[in-house]
């Protein structure tokens, strides 16, 4: 026995399933704000155009908003 009580471990645990809880409500959140859109073209660009360079991100959401306006599909505003 260390002197450790079955009781003591729990907080860890608690901890972290907080921390995976937390970590899915950012994921989420990046995902309905628009913000994992840049990460996802950054990807596709590395795995389908490597021979050419990415947009900025300034550029990339200069383009994804004339897009946007250009298509208007269903959206909120």
């Amino acid at each position: 026995m260390t002197g450790m009580q079955a009781g003591e471990e729990r907080p860890v645990a608690a901890g972290a399933l907080l921390a995976r809880g937390w970590r899915a409500i950012v994921w989420w959140a990046k995902g309905v704000t628009g913000e994992s859109k840049y990460a996802a073209y950054l990807a596709h660009e590395r795995r389908a155009h490597p021979d050419r360079p990415p947009m900025s991100e300034r550029e990339f959401w200069r383009d994804e908003y004339a897009r946007q306006d250009a298509n208007p599909e269903g959206r909120c505003c």
